[in-house]
């Protein structure tokens, strides 16, 4: 079962009881309908089967535009929606390949984000991945959204630890990515807010505003520097599932990284292993930091 399926399967289900409520059915009809019923309900709730498990993320909020438990200044809530929709929508189109540094972002109807519901504690949004209609994944494994929210979630805590800890993080992600997720630190200090954000594999919250400023400092382009760095060496091996890559540089230096979505075929490389070869390479480095390196370009 696919996503579309799934779909399908949830309105027919829906469709059905609503047809076994009229009046003036005949035993034998209504019989039939929720036997129908129950074989699809079961369909839906066997794992085996691959049930669509929607990713979820919830952010609430403390700080001046909270009200307890009982509300959020609207203008606040909508703002910080939209920032935290446009980072994670960011990320998760990174994911599926490049994402410029400018323009629309590419996939963005296949890669949102839906409001179900407040979330308590302070007070909040609980968010849930939307199925793309025309999709045609299978149910089972990650998705570009589900990674997202945990990516997010990773760097929000990260940047509040050394930049050791930011710098794995931020190295997965590009420039408008850290940029988007900036923007959405930007609002929250401008309303004088914090947040705590829970995903399935991350639970992290902001102590204060003060902690959000610093964090959203550290994610500047003056602490973040990016530069292209050119290698001779030779590699000695390269992960296509995971997009990794190990190479021998001239002078002895070992260098791991990940192999960015510039280089289409990545298992190519196992193929020129302990042969010359020259790299370039994005050279990410964040504070006081080693840098991380990102494989765009080799030649023989």
């Amino acid at each position: 079962m696919n996503r579309t399926e799934f779909t399908h399967a949830k309105a027919e289900l829906s469709f059905l009881d609503r047809a076994s409520k009229k009046a003036g059915l005949s035993d034998l009809t209504r019989l039939s309908l929720q036997s129908r019923m129950s074989k699809i309900a079961d369909s839906l709730r066997d794992p085996g089967q691959g049930a669509y498990a929607p990713a979820k993320a919830i952010v609430t909020y403390r700080g001046a535009p909270v009200r307890g438990v009982h509300g959020i200044l609207a203008e606040f809530g909508a703002v910080a929606t939209t920032k935290f929709s446009d980072a994670v929508a960011a990320v998760a189109a990174s994911i599926g390949g490049v994402l410029n540094d400018f323009g629309r972002i590419p996939n963005r109807s296949q890669n949102q984000i839906l409001i179900t519901g407040t979330a308590m504690g302070s007070f909040g949004f609980e968010f849930e991945e939307a199925p793309p209609l025309d999709a045609q994944l299978p149910l089972e494994g990650t998705t570009a959204v589900s990674q997202a929210f945990e990516l997010v979630a990773e760097l929000l805590e990260a940047s509040t630890k050394g930049d050791e800890e930011l710098s794995e993080p931020a190295s997965r992600l590009g420039t408008r990515e850290l940029k988007l997720i900036s923007e959405y630190l930007d609002k929250l200090v401008a309303y004088e807010a914090f947040c705590s954000l829970k995903t399935r594999d991350h639970a992290f919250s902001f102590s204060s505003v003060d902690q959000v400023r610093l964090s959203k400092s550290r994610l500047s382009i003056e602490n973040i520097v990016e530069q292209e760095v050119e290698f001779s060496g030779e590699f000695l091996g390269a992960f296509p599932a995971d997009r990794r890559f190990e190479f021998k540089a001239t002078d002895g230096t070992i260098l791991h990284g990940r192999i960015s979505a510039e280089i289409e075929n990545p298992a190519v490389i196992n193929a020129h292993l302990n042969k010359p070869a020259t790299i370039k390479t994005s050279a990410r480095t964040v504070g006081k930091g080693r840098p991380r390196y990102a494989l765009i370009a080799v030649s023989w």
